[in-house]
Parts: structure tokens; C-alpha cells; sequence
């Protein structure tokens, strides 16, 4: 497949804006180290996007999250402070937990015997990457990443690159929400396990899994301030530009389509199904990309009767 640089550019930032992932874990970078973060400019108080459904006996409010921010950064509305506190249930994507993050890791991120990191990329690209891991103090360091697998470095790099300009992995909305609803006792839930999270990625061909890193390495040398629009878009409800920079990237990678948002999305709905059945308020936290599109999981959800409106 040959792809063009406009579709690259936002191809990346819509996987880096959406599975900044468990994989992060084991990239404990030196750049965030005694780090203190710039205050971000905000011109506005903040009106991330909510929904709810509703019956009879049934609530469910359904938010999208960024998954690592700024931890001084302003993002939570009156609504979502409201919706989240009067919910018995929080639910979340997976439980994240650093606990099972090796040996996950360990299973998943390394490439076949033989297969180094450096011959699956491009000359310019084993440049990029040598360049970015200098510019987060690992000079020298690329030959530490041979045996892993490109996805894996990709995704990594990306933790590194938040990292670099202010973000905290700890100050991401389902972290600081999951610590709130356990404060409240709060019963939690999630619609996916860990492995299943990592298998999205692991499980791309190599083409994609190259096609992530490389362009990823790109952009961070050429446009390293573009996840600074993704969230001030997040952060004001601007479902338009959410959608051009989260979802649009997709339309030349269907592979990749299908494995992050599509059949995530619709499995999510059949699940939320259930819960409609069942009675209570529930609070659902998941990427913002997946409430964005015309397969978001509102469109799967009106597909079976129920209308999810903003709030």
C-alpha cells in the first residue's frame, strides 16, 4: 500500500492519540523524571462531550477520555463531576493494572528469532529513531530496542514524546477517576481485559505495525506539538476536529480500523445493551475516539433503539 503524507500525518496522531496503553508501562523515561510540568493555556472552562441513555430504570452516561495528560491541565466539566459522583457503577476500557504488565509485555513485544528492529525499517527511519531517542536522553541507546517488535517501539516512543511536553501517564482521566471511584466505593467494571488491550496492536500486520513506527518517529520531528491541538479539542467538546484528527486518519487503513475502533465499538454496544437491561446509573469512560465517527459506539448503540444524547 502506498500512502500519502497528508492521510500519515493523521493516521499517527489517531493511533497515538488512541492506544497510549498499557504499553507505556515499561517505558520509564528519564524525561518525565523531576519533571515539572508547564501550566497548559486555557482559554475557557472545560466542556468535554457526554452522553446518556435512559429508561425507565436505567441510566448510563457514556465520556471520552485522554488516556495521558497534563496533570495541571483543567478538563473536568460540572456534568461530568455530576454524572460521575451520582453513578453507582464506574466502567472503564481494562483494568490497566501494572501488576500483569511484564509478563504481557514479555508475551507480545518481541520479534521472531532472527528478526531484528533495525532491518524491518528504513534507513531514514533507523535515523528517526536513533535522532528521537537522543533528543529524550537515550543517545545511543537504539541498539536496546533490537529486539522488539515495531508497534511496540512505536507505542513506547509516543509515551516518551507526551511525556516530554508535560504529559503524565498518572494524570490521564481513567487514572484519576479509577482513584475517585475507589475513594467512593464505587463498584468498577471494564469491557475488555489487558491481553485483549495489547493483542489489538500485537496483533497488526507488519506493514502496519512498521507503517505506526515510522511515521510516528516522523511526527514527532516535524510536528511535535499536534497532541496539544488533540486535547484542547477533547477538553472544549469539538466533536468535529476530534473526529478529523481521531477517526478521518483511518479511512486509507482499514486493517487498522477494524482492530482499534470497529469491532471495539460494536462489541462495546452489545455490551451496554445489557446494561440498559439491568437497572442503576452507570458512568462508561473510554477513548474519546471511539464516541466519534460514523461507527462510533452511539451509532452501534441507535442501531439497537437506544438514542444517546448529549448533554
Amino acid at each position: 500500500m502506498i500512502f500519502n503524507h497528508d492521510y500519515s500525518k493523521r493516521f499517527v496522531a489517531s493511533i497515538v492519540s488512541m492506544m497510549l496503553l498499557a504499553v507505556g508501562w515499561s517505558f520509564n523515561s528519564a524525561v518525565a523524571e523531576n519533571q515539572t510540568a508547564p501550566k497548559p493555556a486555557a482559554n475557557s472552562a472545560p466542556t468535554p462531550a457526554l452522553w446518556k441513555l435512559s429508561d425507565e430504570d436505567s441510566e448510563i452516561y457514556l465520556f471520552g477520555t485522554i488516556h495521558i495528560l497534563n496533570p495541571n491541565l483543567d478538563w473536568k466539566s460540572e456534568k461530568v463531576e455530576a454524572a460521575f459522583n451520582e453513578s453507582e457503577t464506574i466502567v472503564f476500557e481494562a483494568p490497566a493494572d501494572p501488576k500483569t504488565a511484564q509478563a504481557l509485555i514479555e508475551k507480545y513485544n518481541t520479534n521472531p528469532p532472527g528478526t531484528t528492529l533495525s532491518s524491518l525499517l528504513s534507513r531514514s527511519a533507523n535515523q528517526r529513531l536513533a535522532a528521537v531517542l537522543e533528543q529524550f536522553g537515550m543517545k545511543g541507546m537504539a541498539a536496546n530496542f533490537e529486539p522488539l517488535r515495531p508497534w511496540f517501539v512505536g507505542a513506547g516512543i509516543a509515551v516518551l514524546h507526551i511525556q516530554a511536553i508535560g504529559g503524565d501517564p498518572n494524570a490521564g482521566v481513567e487514572r484519576i477517576l479509577s482513584a475517585e471511584a475507589a475513594r467512593a466505593g464505587k463498584t468498577v467494571g471494564y469491557l475488555e481485559t489487558d491481553e485483549q488491550q495489547i493483542q489489538i496492536l500485537s496483533g497488526l500486520s507488519s506493514e502496519a505495525e512498521v507503517y505506526f513506527l515510522e511515521e510516528g518517529l516522523k511526527q514527532i520531528q516535524e510536528e511535535p506539538n499536534q497532541i496539544i491541538d488533540l486535547v484542547e479539542a477533547w477538553r472544549t467538546g469539538d466533536q468535529t476536529a476530534m473526529n478529523d484528527m481521531l477517526v478521518a486518519g483511518f479511512d486509507e487503513q482499514q486493517e487498522v480500523m477494524e482492530a482499534l475502533l470497529t469491532r471495539r465499538n460494536f462489541n462495546w454496544a452489545s455490551q451496554i445493551e445489557q446494561l440498559m437491561r439491568g437497572s442503576g446509573t452507570v458512568f462508561i469512560a473510554v477513548g474519546a475516539a471511539h464516541l466519534v465517527g460514523e461507527r462510533s459506539v452511539q451509532v452501534y448503540l441507535s442501531e439497537k433503539g437506544f438514542n444517546a444524547v448529549r448533554q
